[in-house]
């Protein structure tokens, strides 16, 4: 802690830190400008709440965080990192933001909080502190996918209060190195197996086969509506642009059932873990590989809408992507080594003309007889 030092009937604040590179005690004094030792006290105990700043270097300007330095009035308000926090994510909830988005938003706080303390300025976050996050962050585990993602955060709360005038520079934050690796789908053999479940209710099924007929992400269908032929899906989902879907019958029966069910459990949120727990488990239960799961799905629709030939922008268009770089994912992919894990859809496809027409054409759901656990074929 700093002690109080008296020269010539003025208080100073003394604070000794030590110099690695010099491998010395190095001594900092700051004026309190008071012959009175309550005063001095008061004041002392403002600078203990930022030593460790003073001591580290982040704060030099001690001018901007001691009031008796400018004639009674602080140039610039200590803006907390708490304060901060609880502000943005307040700002967040406002507009509307995802709550999922919120709950990633809030863990990558907490993690940085974790690191410095709850009253550290945000003025005070450089390049420094940044480094320090990706260590502190490395050192528990995460990947850099994880570690990214917080840094997204942080850059958005930092750009945030640097339009509003409380950051002056927002530190430079660059997302690390990662290995994309190849969208993960369900094979046309392993979705067989799992429409073969006997514990799994023909409602289940049906769903999964919903999901993978149109692509949606998991949320989508308990957000959307359906007007006639088409399903609506608003844009509040991930890709921020609504999209219309044309069903065929049976995938609209399966909606109606679907949109009953949920109404009935009273949780979207709920439904959704339901369902990607059950498929899982399904996964689980014929072998598939750990790494597939729920949103396999989506990425099976893309992979054989390329397969029937469907174009990268049209497709971007059916999967809702905000760009197209995000769709060329998938047209990376080697789409000849693909065609051995959907047979019955290649052998379709070159026995009849192809048509520029969605993969839920009545005709696509007549993938085999083992699409349904008693063997029926939707017409």
């Amino acid at each position: 802690m700093a002690t109080l030092k008296k020269r010539r009937c003025t208080w100073y604040a003394r604070v000794r830190a030590w110099n690695n590179t010099t491998q010395k005690q190095r001594e900092v004094q700051i004026p309190l400008q008071t012959p009175s030792n309550q005063v001095a006290l008061e004041r002392l105990k403002q600078v203990n709440q930022v030593e460790q700043f003073i001591k580290d270097g982040t704060i030099t300007d001690y001018n901007q965080y001691f009031p008796w330095l400018n004639n009674g009035e602080s140039v610039l308000h200590r803006f907390s990192l708490e304060d901060a926090v609880s502000d943005w994510m307040i700002y967040r909830k406002k507009f509307g933001i995802r709550s999922k988005t919120l709950e990633i938003n809030r863990n990558g706080l907490d993690h940085l909080l974790s690191m410095l303390k709850d009253n550290f300025p945000l003025e005070a976050i450089t390049d420094k502190e940044v480094y320090r996050f990706v260590d502190f962050l490395k050192d528990r585990g995460l990947s850099h996918t994880s570690i990214n993602m917080h840094l997204r955060t942080l850059k958005a709360m930092l750009n945030h209060f640097n339009k509003r005038g409380k950051v002056k520079l927002v530190p430079l934050i660059e997302q690390l190195p990662v290995m994309k690796d190849a969208p993960i789908y369900i094979t046309e053999m392993e979705f067989s197996k799992i429409q073969k479940l006997d514990w799994l209710s023909s409602f289940l099924k049906e769903v999964f086969y919903f999901y993978q007929e149109t692509g949606c992400r998991l949320r989508e269908p308990l957000i959307a509506k359906l007007e006639g032929e088409w399903l609506d899906i608003p844009n509040l989902s991930k890709g921020k642009r609504s999209r219309h879907i044309r069903l065929t019958p049976l995938l609209i029966t399966t909606f109606i059932k679907l949109e009953a069910w949920i109404k009935e459990r009273g949780s979207s949120s709920d439904t959704g873990k339901y369902l990607s727990k059950q498929f899982k488990k399904s996964l689980r239960a014929i072998g598939a590989e750990e790494t597939k799961h729920f949103h396999s799905l989506r990425h099976t629709f893309a992979v054989r809408s390329l397969l029937k030939n469907v174009p990268i922008f049209t497709l971007q268009q059916r999967m809702g992507h905000s760009s197209v770089t995000t769709t060329e994912v998938y047209a990376q992919m080697d789409l000849q080594r693909i065609e051995q894990d959907f047979p019955s859809l290649i052998k379709r496809f070159n026995e009849k003309p192809q048509k520029d027409f969605r993969d839920t054409q009545t005709r696509d759901t007549q993938l085999n007889p083992l699409l349904f656990s008693d063997g029926r074929i939707a017409n």
